[in-house]
């Protein structure tokens, strides 16, 4: 995925039109299609190419959750990533009031969130290695099986 594509893909509809300037809400628009991304490990739209998404955000309801495929989340995650991507920025919520909602008040603490997912974790440095020695292993794989089959 190109740098482009990541940058539309997060684009809210407000600064992709250009029309009449942008403020806080676009940032908004970006923590719902970001969230997503990060529950996923693949942005939404990501598998199209960044005209086609900037298509898709100007003329379509916006696709953070797919409900029927997500079944797994909760209900106020849910809600929280649809009332981010609400295409009308002045409908979007200022970050004081998406604080309130359900799922950012129910929210674990800092502490809780490092102990429960960052304990035990190999540092990123080393994840990212073992994941490019990984892919390389799958190329070399695969270009001994090219050369294999022509000879």
């Amino acid at each position: 995925m190109s740098p482009y594509h990541c940058f539309y893909i997060r684009m809210a509809p407000e600064v992709m039109q250009q029309l009449h300037g942008y403020d806080f809400k676009a940032d908004i628009w970006s923590l719902g299609i970001t969230t997503p991304e990060l529950a996923h490990g693949h942005a939404p739209l990501s598998k199209h190419p960044p005209i086609k998404v900037l298509l898709m955000t100007l003329q379509n309801a916006p696709t953070g959750l797919d409900y029927e495929r997500d079944k797994r989340f909760l209900k106020s995650f849910k809600e929280m990533v649809a009332t981010c991507l609400v295409n009308d920025p002045k409908k979007r919520p200022a970050s004081e009031k998406l604080l309130k909602q359900h799922f950012f008040k129910h929210a674990h603490s800092y502490d809780y969130l490092v102990h429960t997912i960052l304990d035990g974790l190999a540092p990123l440095g080393e994840r990212l290695l073992k994941t490019k020695e990984a892919d390389l292993l799958v190329q070399n794989k695969a270009l001994y099986k090219d050369n294999e089959q022509l000879s």
